[in-house]
């Protein structure tokens, strides 16, 4: 039995995860079934999730180079 915080997080038992092969970053699915709520375990990243939901992809070598200027920049004008 798990207790919901004050921010509505939960705990997913130990033992469950380790049934269901529930690893750190999965994403999961909330859903309402009969009046009960389903938690379902979705494989991948945050990006895939919202690319199946948004059908929109994400150049992951375009972000990278955005970041890396970005943190340029500012080694820069700390500097100056």
């Amino acid at each position: 039995m798990s207790r919901i915080t004050q921010k509505g997080q939960v705990t997913i038992p130990k033992e469950i995860r380790e049934k269901f092969g529930i690893k750190p970053n999965d994403i999961g699915e909330f859903t309402i079934k009969e009046g009960n709520v389903i938690f379902t375990v979705k494989r991948g990243t945050i990006l895939d999730a919202h690319r199946k939901r948004t059908g929109k992809g994400y150049d992951i070598q375009k972000i990278r180079e955005l970041m890396e200027k970005d943190s340029a920049q500012s080694i820069v004008k700390e500097i100056k």
